[in-house]
C-alpha cells in the first residue's frame, strides 16, 4: 500500500496548485519542499526589518487564481488578498529627459502616447482593437487545456476556434508583431521589453508574447505582505483541504520500476512511496538528475538533453532610508529594441556585461514594493528590487567574486537614468547571483524560467504535463506547458492536478 495517492516534488506556486486540486479530490497528497521557505522564486525574504521578494514581483492575469479556487470551492480573496497597482510602469530616463508612465487604462495609455507621438497612440488604440478580443478566449482555453500531443491542439482548436487566428502568433516573433504597430523608438521599446518576461530578446521570442503589453492592461495586482502571499496562500487551502507540506526534504530520485514511478528518495535515504509523482522542478534535473538514462528511452533522452534552459535573472535587493524619486511600482529605462536583440548575441550569449561607453551597465526592471505595501520595510524606510539581465557563466569572472562590484555597478546604472544619488541612501544591500540562485532554488543555471520558450519549445514542444516515457509521472511548474510566469505557472499547475485526477478516477 503507497505512503501516498501523490507526492508532489517542490512547493512552488505550479506544485502547490497541481497538489491542492489533487487533494480537493481526495487523494491523499504530500508535497515536499527542499528548502525552508514555500514558494522558489515567487517567495518573499526578510533581512534587518526589509522583506524583499526572491523574483516574482508582480501579478498578471489574475483570472488564473480565480480559476484555481474556483475549482477548489474556495474564495481566493481570503487565502489571496490583492491590491491594485496602477500605473503600471514608469519610464525614465535622466540623461535625455524622458519620464512617463502607463496607466491601466487603456484609453489613459494612449492619452499618455499622444503627448509626444498622435501616431503611436492610434496604433496603440489599434493593438488594442486587434487582439484584446482574442486574449480572452486564449488565455481561459489555451492556459488551461493540456498540449499532450497533436490531437490536443486540435481538441482545443475544435472548442475554440477563434485559436486558427491566433495560431500565426506561434510561428512570428515578438518584435515583428509590435513593429507592425509601433514607430517612435520609446513606444516600441515599451512594448517590446516585455519578451525578457519568457527569457528572451525580442527578435527570438515567440510573438504569442507581445501580448503581454495589452495583458498588463486588465489590471496588475501586488499581493498584500508580499510575493510570499501567494504560494502561502495556495499552500493553506492545500492543507485546509487535509494536504500535507514538509520543509527541508530534498528529493534525489524518483523511484521507478518499469518504466513506472512508484515514490521518490530523500537526501536522508527517506523512501516515501506513492501511486503519482509530480516533479514541479526544471525539467531538465527531473529527467537527468533524478530519473537518470536507464529509465528513459533513447529518442526522449535526447530530446530531454537538447532543452535549452531559460536565462537567469539576477536579482538585487536594496533597503533604502527615505521614498526614492519614483511613480511606479515598476521603473525601467526604455532600451532600444535593436540593443536588446544585439544584447544577446554580442554580450550574453559570450558570457560578457553590457558595456556602454567604457562602462558596465546593468540592464533591468526595478520593483518599489513598499510603495503598495508599507509594511515590507521599517517605517520611513523602502525596499527596491532591481531584475537583471546577464549570464550564468561570466567570461573570464566568477559570480562569487564579482557580486560586490556588480551591485556597484547597478547601483550607478540607477544613479545615471533614474535615481540620482541613490547610493547615498542604501542602508542595506544584497544579491542573487544567478549561482546563487542554482543553489539556493536548485534551478540548473539559474534558470527562473525553466526552458527557454522560443517556438521549439513551446506548447507540445514542452516538456509534458503528463511524462510521456514514465507511468504515474507529472510535470508542473515554468518548464512545462504554458510556460514561465505567475499566471502561467499557476495555470500550468491546475493543468497538471487536472491530469492527475482524471487518470486516477
Amino acid at each position: 500500500m503507497p505512503d501516498y495517492d501523490v507526492v508532489v516534488i517542490g512547493g512552488g506556486i505550479g506544485g502547490l496548485s497541481a497538489a491542492a486540486l489533487c487533494q480537493k479530490a481526495g487523494m491523499k497528497t504530500l508535497v515536499l519542499e527542499q528548502s525552508n521557505r514555500i514558494g522558489g522564486c515567487c517567495s518573499t525574504y526578510e533581512a534587518e526589518g526589509f522583506h524583499f521578494d526572491v523574483g516574482a514581483s508582480v501579478v498578471e492575469v489574475t483570472r488564473a487564481f480565480d480559476e484555481l479556487f474556483k475549482r477548489l470551492e474556495m474564495p481566493r480573496e481570503r487565502y489571496i488578498p490583492l491590491i491594485p497597482v496602477d500605473p503600471i510602469y514608469d519610464y525614465c530616463d535622466n540623461t535625455r529627459g524622458v519620464r512617463f508612465a502607463y496607466p491601466t487604462s487603456v484609453e489613459d495609455t494612449a492619452r499618455v502616447i499622444a503627448e509626444f507621438s498622435p501616431e503611436d497612440a492610434k496604433a496603440f488604440l489599434k493593438f488594442a482593437e486587434d487582439y484584446t478580443p482574442k486574449i480572452k478566449g486564449l488565455v481561459d482555453n489555451f492556459f488551461y487545456a493540456p498540449s499532450l500531443g497533436f490531437m490536443d491542439t486540435v481538441r482545443l482548436i475544435a472548442k475554440y476556434p477563434q485559436m486558427v487566428s491566433v495560431l500565426p502568433m506561434f510561428v512570428t516573433t515578438h518584435q515583428k508583431i509590435v513593429a507592425r504597430y509601433f514607430k517612435n523608438a520609446d513606444v516600441l521599446a515599451s512594448m517590446a521589453f516585455q519578451s525578457f518576461y519568457a527569457g528572451l530578446p525580442p527578435d527570438m521570442c515567440a510573438g504569442l508574447y507581445a501580448i503581454v503589453g495589452l495583458l498588463e492592461h486588465e489590471g496588475i495586482y501586488y499581493p498584500e505582505g508580499g510575493m510570499i502571499r501567494i504560494p502561502a496562500g495556495i499552500r493553506q487551502a492545500f492543507e485546509d483541504l487535509g494536504g500535507e507540506t514538509r520543509f527541508d526534504a530534498r528529493v534525489v530520485r524518483v523511484m521507478v520500476e518499469g518504466r513506472r514511478a512508484v515514490g521518490v528518495e530523500l537526501w536522508d535515504g527517506t523512501q516515501i512511496t506513492a501511486r503519482n509523482v509530480v516533479g514541479a522542478i526544471n525539467a531538465k534535473k527531473l529527467y537527468e538528475d533524478m530519473i537518470g538514462r536507464e529509465h528513459i528511452p533513447w529518442h526522449v533522452w535526447r530530446g530531454v538533453r537538447s532543452l535549452v534552459l531559460s536565462m537567469p535573472c539576477p536579482m538585487i535587493y536594496l533597503g533604502i532610508d527615505y521614498e526614492p524619486p519614483l511613480n511606479a511600482h515598476h521603473t525601467l529605462t526604455l532600451t532600444d529594441p535593436r540593443i536588446m536583440n544585439d544584447y544577446w548575441s554580442d554580450y550574453y550569449l559570450k558570457g560578457k556585461l553590457y558595456v556602454k561607453d567604457g562602462r558596465v551597465e546593468v540592464m533591468g526592471l526595478i520593483s518599489w514594493a513598499s510603495k503598495i505595501d508599507p509594511s515590507l520595510a521599517p517605517p520611513g524606510k523602502h525596499v527596491l528590487t532591481h531584475m537583471g539581465l546577464a549570464p550564468y557563466n561570466l567570461a573570464g569572472n566568477d559570480w562569487d567574486r564579482y557580486k560586490e562590484r556588480y551591485i556597484d555597478e547597478a547601483i550607478a546604472t540607477i544613479e545615471r537614468y533614474i535615481i540620482p544619488d541613490l547610493s547615498k541612501h542604501v542602508v542595506y544591500r544584497d544579491m542573487a547571483t544567478p549561482k546563487d540562485l542554482e543553489r539556493m532554488l536548485l534551478h540548473p543555471g539559474g534558470a527562473v524560467y525553466g526552458i527557454q520558450t522560443d517556438l521549439s519549445h513551446m506548447a507540445v514542444f514542452r516538456p509534458a504535463n503528463r511524462s510521456k516515457c514514465i507511468k504515474n509521472l507529472y510535470l508542473a511548474g515554468a518548464s512545462t506547458h504554458p510556460g514561465g510566469g505567475v499566471p502561467a505557472v499557476v495555470a500550468g499547475g491546475i493543468i497538471t492536478g487536472g491530469l492527475v485526477v482524471k487518470d486516477n478516477a
